[in-house]
């Protein structure tokens, strides 16, 4: 199954329309149709604001797979952090590294052997 098939599958399962979905992200329709017929592709905030629209997610409808045992907490701070830029990804990754480290000391006593 490709984009356009999971696409049209969302768009289904979320018993709405291909014209509501244009008008709800802005595009006209026929603009739409030419996504959904393979004919032109969406720009990368276009997916995702689809994605968002339709509860999904932009990986799942370009790959068809999902983020396998994620709970609710674990996913909005994926799609969180996804939405920062790169410093803030740097700063968050960092500041996860050193409260990881500092939550591993407190469980290992610092006198045992790793």
């Amino acid at each position: 199954m490709d984009f356009w098939l999971r696409l049209k599958n969302e768009i289904k399962a979320k018993n709405t329309t291909q014209e509501w979905v244009s008008g709800k992200i802005g595009v006209p329709f026929g603009t739409f149709r030419k996504w959904m017929t393979r004919r032109t592709y969406p720009t990368l905030k276009e997916g995702v604001e689809i994605a968002k629209l339709l509860d999904t997610s932009a990986e799942y409808l370009v790959t068809g797979m999902e983020p396998e045992g994620l709970n609710e907490d674990e996913r909005t701070l994926v799609s969180t952090y996804r939405k920062l830029g790169s410093v803030d990804k740097e700063n968050a990754l960092l500041a996860m590294n050193a409260w990881a480290g500092k939550m591993y000391a407190k469980i290992v006593p610092p006198d045992t052997e790793i």
